[in-house]
């Protein structure tokens, strides 16, 4: 004797039916695509979320000198604070270095130290160890 199967009851395709349609509506259409952003040639084209702080800072944002300008000098120099990695860090040694690099300020940073990932050129960031001895130095 052969046995029938039973079929599902239709409220049971209704309950299966109602959450794929609810998926189905948040696809995205087949004209809605990601188009990936290429990295930024330079940290002045990078999107910093500051925005209007870079066009007005700067004025050229795009990146490119000015056909027939001269290329603008670094405001921040580490190539002659070398010297002093490995020194105990102090106000008297930051205010050196930030004079020795032409920065207009400084930040010291130690090993747990959060900071801020915005760019300025002007900015001398002074890596620190655990013990307060200078490691490094870097512009932004």
């Amino acid at each position: 004797m052969m046995r029938r199967l039973r079929s599902a009851p239709p409220y049971l395709f209704a309950a299966a039916l109602a959450p794929m349609l609810a998926l189905a509506a948040c696809a995205p259409a087949p004209e809605e695509t990601f188009e990936e952003e290429l990295p930024a040639a330079s940290a002045a084209d990078a999107d910093t979320g500051a925005g209007s702080a870079i066009e007005t800072e700067f004025g050229n944002t795009s990146g490119a000198a000015a056909p027939g300008a001269e290329p603008e000098a670094t405001p921040c120099d580490t190539e002659a604070l070398q010297s002093l990695i490995g020194e105990q860090g102090s106000e008297a040694v930051y205010a050196r270095a930030t004079q020795e690099s032409g920065a207009s300020s400084y930040r010291a940073l130690g090993p747990s130290d959060m900071a801020t990932m915005d760019f300025r050129p002007d900015r001398l960031n002074i890596d620190l160890d655990a013990d307060g001895r200078i490691t490094g130095f870097r512009c932004g």
